[in-house]
């Protein structure tokens, strides 16, 4: 992708930048910018100077909208921005405003709260749309993507070697789904697992260091609310893909608008068909390399960060 769609575009990217913790902030920029946007970043938390002096978002964002005169505001999920300040704001510089929400439907009354402020809203949980509408917000379904500079093939050293492998955070949803797991090698990593969270390239050496990548989201399982469970693919679907990992995830219903089962990811329903499927994948190194080669051109052609911003600026300008 060489054409840069949206040359001159001015942005104002609000968002939580940081290459330790939250890089899907500074993902989104250079996405942004190879699109051809001119990017102006609003740092969504609190920090230095602006934690010592109680700026509030609010007022951090109303200063940079002072400084520049810009055509879109995309707020990446802005759970501090209240809908009474992102009203004002627009009366006062114009722009369109946009909202991303990534924790639908877990924050489902937190965003549907916050849509009806902006000009668009958009949220990778496809269940969600009926609510947001119904509350008065012109809402859109866009997926997650993938930073492909990022994630990427890496060797994964010894350290990293597992039969199966799930990255992510420990809960009382999670665990017993993953405990049928331990008799064929399964390592966890995260908040809350023994070996604790992975950040920058050993997160990438970790999911690229599995035969297999395991995928459990939210409220998946027995003990899980199923109202809060939702249809959307979680980053780890796109992750695991452009690194080039095979894997096995939990039939969450939008994933197959993405990725084709049993060709470029493998999908469970129950705890009993996980523990099957990765036996099957892990006597089976031929299935393995045709999965994860299959997903990561998929990832590749079509799930880049790219390609979704590409896609919320058309829906937004239109």
């Amino acid at each position: 992708m060489t054409a840069r769609p949206f040359a001159g575009l001015r942005i104002v990217l609000v968002a939580a930048f940081n290459r330790r913790y939250h890089r899907s902030g500074l993902a989104l920029a250079a996405a942004l910018a190879a699109l051809g946007c001119e990017v102006y970043r609003c740092e969504e938390r609190r920090r230095g100077w602006n934690a010592i002096l109680g700026r509030s978002l609010a007022t951090r964002l109303t200063a940079r909208l002072r400084r520049h005169a810009v055509d879109v505001v995309l707020v990446f999920k802005g759970a501090s921005l209240a809908p009474a300040d992102v009203a004002g704001m627009r009366r006062r510089f114009g722009s369109r405003w946009v909202n991303w929400f990534p924790d639908d439907p877990h924050q489902l009354e937190l965003s549907t709260r916050l849509a009806p402020a902006y000009d668009c809203f958009f949220t990778h949980d496809s269940s969600s749309l009926a609510r947001h509408r119904t509350a008065g917000a012109r809402a859109h379904y866009l997926a997650f993507g993938c930073d492909p500079a990022y994630l990427r093939p890496l060797p994964p050293g010894d350290r990293w070697k597992a039969p199966l492998v799930f990255v992510g955070s420990r809960d009382a949803v999670r665990e017993p789904v993953l405990c049928g797991l331990a008799d064929v090698g399964l390592v966890a990593w995260g908040p809350g697992w023994p070996r604790g969270p992975l950040y920058g390239d050993d997160y990438v050496r970790a999911l690229a260091g599995a035969a297999v990548g395991v995928n459990v989201h939210q409220q998946f399982g027995d003990r899980g609310d199923p109202a809060r469970y939702g249809t959307g693919a979680n980053m780890r679907v796109f992750e695991l893909a452009a690194v080039g990992t095979p894997q096995l995830s939990d039939a969450k219903a939008d994933i197959a608008r993405h990725f084709t089962p049993d060709r470029e990811i493998v999908l469970y329903r129950s705890a009993a068909e996980l523990a099957d499927r990765a036996r099957v994948l892990l006597a089976d190194d031929a299935l393995r390399r045709d999965l994860a080669g299959a997903a990561r051109a998929r990832a590749l052609r079509e799930h880049t960060w790219r390609h979704r911003l590409e896609e919320l600026l058309t829906v937004t300008l239109r």
